[in-house]
């Protein structure tokens, strides 16, 4: 009988235990909290960060519940502050021959936004122990290169080749860094890449050689390019063109032999109506009779761009001079 009792004591005890508990985390009291502040809007790749305000403690009010939920969480909430928003204050400070960029903001003025990400968690923002938030920002030294495409090896398909120039994208990349390190770094490339069987045009991304990144504390403004490359079916043809001799001292008479060459060109399907022996010229070089060169180089020095020379027979020519 004695037992019975003790058990029922027992439960009763911890029946009111729990209403009490229960009553206890309903009512709302403030606490405070910690929350994780992270700034926006910047390029860190060009800015480096000299001083930030990372957490602010807030006061909040909430059940007991809600409370405890927040303390749970694996992570604090976090607030991101947009540092070119309206609330921020901007301006500079010269330090030597460097100069910082102060960006600041009023804590009242970021409530609005502290207020609605807590009541997502059942809470309501009261205030906070901080005035302000601060932010300093350094720019870093910068180079500005184009990049070398030399690893970028292409491999047509019988009867296919580049149609035009390659667009690359971006045409120039910018690395940030130290100036003394930036200093030592000559170029940059792309990673060896060997397309194969090209027979279309196409879209490649090709990654850039970061090499450069075990120098330092480097950043660059892209890690890849991507190039475009137009690509034609062509067919072989034959012209016979003339040669002429550049800057040539009217009063002297040449006698060229040969005075024509055969022009062996690979000529796009689509473009083979509008190339003739007419769009090409061959010529020497006056420059060279003058030096007294026994044998006058020619080059092909006009020709459709989208036309690819294959080769010139005779590539270099006899001449007399009649005075």
């Amino acid at each position: 009988m004695r037992g019975r009792q003790i058990r029922t004591f027992l439960v009763v005890l911890g029946i009111t235990a729990l209403v009490w508990l229960a009553v206890a985390m309903s009512e709302s009291h403030e606490y405070t909290l910690a929350v994780s502040v992270t700034p926006t809007g910047f390029d860190a790749k060009r800015y480096a960060v000299s001083r930030v305000d990372t957490s602010l403690t807030v006061q909040f009010r909430a059940t007991g519940f809600n409370a405890l939920f927040l303390s749970l969480r694996e992570e604090p909430p976090v607030l991101q502050i947009d540092v070119n928003g309206e609330a921020v204050r901007r301006y500079t400070r010269r330090r030597g021959n460097e100069e910082d960029l102060y960006r600041t903001v009023a804590v009242v003025d970021i409530a609005p936004q502290l207020s609605e990400q807590l009541s997502s968690f059942g809470v309501s923002y009261v205030g906070s122990t901080k005035d302000s938030l601060l932010l300093v920002l350094n720019e870093r030294a910068s180079r500005t290169f184009v990049p070398d495409l030399g690893a970028l090896k292409i491999n047509f398909s019988d009867g296919y080749g580049l149609y035009g120039e390659p667009l690359v994208t971006p045409a120039e990349v910018t690395l940030y860094g130290p100036r003394d390190v930036l200093e030592t770094i000559e170029h940059i490339g792309v990673k060896p890449v060997e397309l194969s069987d090209v027979r279309q045009s196409g879209v490649y991304q090709v990654p850039l050689d970061d090499s450069w990144s075990t120098l330092g504390d480097v950043y660059s403004t892209a890690d890849h390019l991507t190039i475009t490359i137009p690509v034609k079916r062509f067919i072989e043809r034959r012209f016979t063109v003339p040669v002429t001799v550049a800057d040539v001292d009217s009063s002297h008479a040449l006698r060229l032999y040969p005075d024509h060459v055969e022009l062996n060109v690979w000529v796009s399907q689509d473009d083979l109506p509008t190339v003739s022996a007419e769009s090409f010229s061959v010529t020497a070089n006056y420059a060279d009779i003058l030096a007294g060169q026994q044998h006058l180089k020619l080059r092909v020095s006009r020709f459709p761009y989208n036309v690819r020379i294959r080769s010139v027979s005779p590539s270099q020519i006899d001449y007399v001079i009649i005075k």
